[in-house]
């Protein structure tokens, strides 16, 4: 799952609204897709779920580096892994 958290314009510095769309946007996107899709409200709940306990749990810097990390095909960290897992944990 790539965090989405980056796109149009100017880079952005923090946590901002458009930040969080593209997030949720992204992640309800891949959620609703695939072999084995969600209905797009509980995609839409989680996904927005999961952009708040990753805010809480990482900085925008650790956020942003994770996002660039995922989307050029990175191996995800053993950190990244387990904070991912907790977020997912806590919104399902």
């Amino acid at each position: 799952m790539a965090l989405a958290a980056c796109g149009g314009g100017g880079e952005p510095t923090s946590f901002t609204p458009e930040v969080e769309d593209n997030f949720v946007n992204s992640c309800v996107d891949s959620a609703t897709t695939g072999a084995t899709p969600a209905e797009e409200s509980d995609a839409e709940r989680i996904c927005g779920c999961m952009y708040n306990e990753l805010k809480q749990r990482m900085s925008f810097e650790e956020f942003k580096a994770a996002d660039e990390s995922l989307r050029e095909g990175d191996q995800m960290s053993a950190d990244l892994s387990a904070t991912l897992q907790a977020a997912a944990s806590a919104c399902t």
